[in-house]
């Protein structure tokens, strides 16, 4: 079994370099590839590309900013290992990710979901995921350092956790056979990548081992933290999310998807600026109508009636006022 490293990068040098060392010296990557989203100042390889556990880095420049999820497709393409890892250029990760690797080989699985360090949470002297994810692993039962195939079950409360790309080690080949990439937008673009990963993959991996750490960086001009028309994307996104999901036979799927699209739609609507949040409420009513059929929020109803609230509020607060 071999693994490569896919690192998207914009005006970040400085943590390209601190990602990029700490790679090398893990010694667990047979490759390497950089893609560089039109950095004002191009990112350079200041290393030997035959590093000191001899990984070849490729690296890939962009033009023209398109995106991370353009950037991870584009790594994705000169991908050449058994499996993969998506990682963003300003997060690290940690020395389990070795003991993860090896109690990896030698198994079957289409992707491994492991746990990451929020800096965030680090701040307040917390370890872990996000109150939020921690809460989905709890639901879904995952327990074990070991890597344990996640159980159909359980599955689909472990995919209403945070759509994250670099919390997962992915089988190359179930990506490129099952035509499974990101979207290719501004922001939001890992949400196609995360639920079409879930809707196809057949052996789910998880272990409670914390690979890697997640850096927020609250104020500034990270994409994060864009509150401008870009927002309205997730729409774009949402929608092959949707596809993949909503036409499942059971119901677990479009439960779990229905809360994470309340999740995030009420987060899309708090940040973005004020002048385009009827723009927002319109597309989202739109969106929301289009895939909640009356027999499936009878379902919600009898299953969520939080959620079956919470839904017709944004579809239509007046009917739901009364």
């Amino acid at each position: 079994m071999t693994l490569a490293l896919v690192i998207c990068v914009r005006d970040d040098q400085r943590n390209l370099d601190r990602l990029l060392t700490q790679a090398l010296q893990l010694g667990i990557f047979e490759q390497i590839v950089v893609v560089d989203d039109a950095s004002r100042i191009p990112v350079r390889l200041q290393f030997d590309c035959m590093g000191p556990c001899r990984c070849p880095i490729t690296l890939l420049r962009h033009r023209a900013p398109r995106g991370a999820g353009a950037a991870r497709n584009a790594g994705l393409e000169l991908v050449r290992t058994d499996h993969m890892i998506f990682f963003d250029s300003d997060d690290l990760f940690t020395k389990e990710i070795i003991d993860l690797w090896n109690d990896l080989r030698g198994q079957q699985f289409d992707f491994c979901v492991m746990r990451y360090q929020d800096s965030e949470r680090g701040h307040f002297g917390g370890i872990g995921q996000t109150l939020h994810d921690e809460a989905c692993w709890h639901r879904a039962g995952c327990v074990s350092a070991a890597p344990r195939r996640v159980s159909r079950d359980a599955i689909w409360s472990l995919a209403e956790a945070n759509n994250f790309p670099w919390n997962k080690i992915y089988r190359t080949r179930f990506l490129r056979a099952n035509a499974i990439r990101c979207t290719e937008t501004r922001v939001h673009n890992d949400i196609e990548l995360h639920w079409r990963s879930f809707a196809a993959a057949r052996r789910i991996f998880v272990s409670t081992r914390l690979g890697a750490i997640h850096v927020v960086r609250p104020g500034g001009d990270r994409l994060t933290n864009q509150n401008d028309a870009a927002r309205l994307d997730l729409f774009s996104a949402l929608r092959p999310a949707s596809d993949a999901v909503m036409h499942d036979d059971d119901d677990a799927p479009k439960l779990a998807f229905l809360r994470f699209s309340a999740g995030i739609l009420t987060w899309g609507e708090r940040v973005i600026a004020p002048d385009l949040r009827d723009a927002f409420a319109a597309r989202r009513q739109q969106f929301l109508r289009s895939i909640l059929t009356n027999d499936l929020y009878e379902a919600v109803l009898q299953k969520d009636p939080v959620l079956a609230l919470r839904l017709m509020l944004m579809i239509a607060p007046e009917t739901a006022k009364c």
